[in-house]
């Protein structure tokens, strides 16, 4: 039986149940408990009487890795008394445990997460899931709820390689084909065999897509603004880009996002391979890693392309797919084929692009899977980390510990299998350049010009003063989401009311900044009450921008000027050298969100942020990171939480057990996506995409590396 949090693909959810809709429907009462459903508050959950038993079934048949999750409330089981999930493949012979929440863990409230992923439970005509209560006291009682039972298709794509181990899908023939019928594959096959020949030919030029053959996919498995009612949506932007090859690496001349004529969609294009394969006749074949952002969005769709070349010109098709993605609201798989060009050329600078990559390589944090650091750590739990329980494995994109120097790394799994090129993942930061732009950014001026800080609103941007109501807002202010402009003091209500769109909308500066500077009446003196707004941080950037630019000259820009440089020097990867702007002249950056991370950038940004660099103003970071008493921060979600100069931070005494409060700073992003910085020099991280932000088991085992404070 695997441990939970190894299990090791995207999934497809088989079952979930969370009783919200008031129906326990396809669940069948057994023994002498009581089953039925329970309401507390808001939330319905279904409860289970003493020796009482809830069962339902389903089958996995075409499903391998399949994992159960559960949670469990009880109250008064007394000695040995448990609520327990159980699984069977046998029709109820012999079971198998996911689960079980016991004696001391029953307060009748708290929710506790636990499950398994069981092999045996593959491939199966029907599965047979079984909550109960045991007990000896008539009075137990477990409340079972969020229950989620997923797995892993056997059969999602055609596979790499056929029986005799000769490649089957995307063969030279089909690629040659241009009336081959393009297909899902397994992304296997956009990857280099384990035993590649050197490639005999060498490309340095332009690839251009043409004519897109027919019979290409586009399958929706989520679409909350209905987006793909759009056939737009289902095609590539144009592909016209020049290449470099060094050794057996494909370089993109342009890194980063790249604007785009297409209504919805724009390319960010990431090094790939090149090999030989012995049944390609001489022409040696290519894979490149490519992401579909959306157009004035921060939603990141992964993809793979490949095709051959000869050093003449020759190429074939151009196969390419897209199995994942970190985005909430928009999820599909695409799949297609297309004419190609290639036109050999010199490249203007192809030495320095080449070396620039080298560098690049070689400067990334030793990475090893995170089933490793049990090894390396003996009795610390590899799954304790990108935890099923927490985390849908269908919804985690990447995720990974930063310890003593190397990246335990998670995850990069897509619904076709493993992603070819995961060192070079697209990863979309959203609300993290709250922290990483915002934060980093205030803190560097602020280094450089002491004072910004304090600066008013109304004194750097034209929009706020013609307002009337921002002249004694401040800069920090607005870093700490309290400039007491509000609709509702309520957690995230003004975020995530319908009334923002045109906010997040609009295209350009004008309308943006008019909508940030009156949208929201000024409601509380600034610097009382937390409240968060985007559109705050929005502000804070444009004024960054004009302050420095009243120091800098005119065609200065606060991100290019003052904090690439900072990214440079900790070697990330290019593509955060490009932030979101708005389209107009003003190019204004988004600074709330809008940035691309690779995995090695999160953990090197994590490492500068923790320790104590000269660059940044010492008072702002300590203050940020819980380091100085006298400057906690406001109060924000709950007690348990604060928000001070762009970072987010929990207090984990209870969950860790701790006589004194236990602060974890830590950066938080749209849809699932968080930065733990522990006070013991752990860093960790994921990307997912359901809506879940959810780290206690994490912080839990971090703890257990070296512990944050006195149990």
């Amino acid at each position: 039986m695997a441990a939970l949090g190894i299990a090791p693909a995207r999934a497809d959810t088989l079952l979930s149940a969370d009783f919200q809709n008031g129906s326990s429907a396809g669940w069948v009462a057994m023994g002498q408990g009581e089953v039925g459903l329970s309401t507390y508050g808001t939330n319905i959950s279904l409860r289970i009487g003493a020796n009482g038993a809830a069962l339902t079934a389903l089958p996995t048949k075409g499903y391998a890795d399949v994992t159960v999750v559960v949670s469990f409330a009880a109250s008064a089981l007394g000695p040995g008394g448990a609520c327990i999930a159980d699984a069977s493949a046998d029709g109820g012979q012999t079971w198998s445990d996911i689960f079980r929440v016991g004696a001391g863990q029953d307060d009748g409230l708290t929710l506790h997460a636990g499950g398994q992923t069981l092999p045996a439970m593959a491939d199966r005509v029907k599965v047979i899931l079984r909550l109960r209560t045991v007990s000896a006291n008539p009075a137990a009682s477990c409340w079972a709820d969020n229950i989620r039972v997923s797995a892993r298709s056997m059969a999602a794509s055609v596979a790499a390689a056929g029986p005799d181990g000769q490649r089957a899908a995307l063969s030279m023939a089909s690629l040659l084909d241009a009336h081959a019928a393009p297909a899902a594959v397994s992304m296997a096959a956009y990857t280099p065999p384990a035993h590649v020949l050197a490639p005999t030919n060498r490309f340095e030029g332009r690839l251009i897509l043409g004519e897109e053959r027919s019979g290409a996919g586009f399958r929706v498995l989520r679409d909350d603004d209905k987006n793909a009612d759009d056939p737009s949506w289902h095609h590539l932007p144009p592909f016209d880009f020049a290449f470099v090859q060094s050794g057996d690496a494909l370089i993109p001349v342009q890194r980063g996002a790249i604007a785009s004529t297409h209504a919805m969609w724009e390319f960010i294009l990431e090094p790939g391979r090149v090999w030989n394969e012995p049944g390609d006749a001489g022409y040696t074949r290519a894979a490149l890693p490519f992401t579909l952002e959306q157009k004035n969005a921060n939603c990141m769709h992964n993809g793979v392309l490949t095709f051959l070349f000869k050093n003449d010109g020759s190429v074939s098709d151009v196969a390419y797919q897209v199995a994942a993605e970190t985005c909430l609201y928009f999820k599909f798989d695409l799949w297609g084929r297309a004419a190609a060009r290639y036109v050999p050329q010199p490249v203007p600078d192809a030495a320095r692009i080449a070396s620039a990559y080298a560098r690049e390589v070689a400067s990334r944090l030793p990475v090893k899977p995170i089933a490793v650091l049990a090894q390396d750590h003996p009795g610390i739990d590899p799954a304790a980390f990108g935890s099923p329980a927490e985390i849908d494995p269908a919804d985690m994109t990447t995720y990974g510990l930063v310890l003593d120097g190397v990246n335990y790394r998670g995850g990069c799994e897509t619904r076709m299998g493993p992603y070819p090129f995961c060192e070079v993942m697209d990863l979309p930061s959203y609300s993290l350049a709250k922290s990483i732009f915002a934060g980093l950014g205030t803190m560097r001026l602020s280094q450089l010009y002491p004072g910004v800080a304090s600066r008013t609103v109304a004194s750097l941007v034209p929009a706020c003063a013609a307002a009337g109501t921002w002249q004694d807002v401040t800069l920090g202010n607005l870093l700490d989401m309290a400039s007491g402009h509000f609709n509702s003091p309520a957690d995230q209500a003004d975020e995530d009311a319908d009334d923002i769109a045109p906010f997040f909308d609009a295209s350009d500066h004008a309308g943006r900044i008019q909508f940030a500077c009156t949208h929201y009446p000024r409601k509380a003196p600034p610097g009382t009450q937390w409240v968060y707004h985007t559109a705050d941080t929005y502000i804070l950037g444009t004024a960054l921008n004009a302050f420095y630019r009243s120091k800098a000259g005119a065609g200065a820009d606060v991100f290019r000027d003052v904090l690439t440089p900072i990214w440079h020097q900790l070697e990330l990867a290019p593509p955060i050298d490009v932030t979101r702007r708005s389209y107009d002249r003003a190019a204004q950056p988004f600074t709330g969100w809008g940035l691309t991370l690779h995995a090695d950038d999160v953990a090197k940004l994590a490492n500068f942020i923790a320790a104590s660099t000269p660059l940044l103003d010492r008072k702002m970071l300590d203050a940020a990171l819980q380091r100085d008493p006298a400057s906690p921060g406001l109060r924000a979600s709950s007690a348990d939480f604060r928000y001070h100069n762009g970072f987010w931070a929990w207090n984990a005494a209870a969950t860790l057990g701790c006589k004194a409060p236990a602060w974890i700073p830590f950066l938080s992003g749209y849809g699932g996506i968080a930065v733990a910085l522990m006070p013991n020099g752990v860093t960790y991280y994921y990307f997912s995409d359901g809506g879940t932000f959810s780290w206690a088991r994490a912080a839990v085992e971090a703890d257990r590396i070296k512990s944050f404070c006195e149990k």
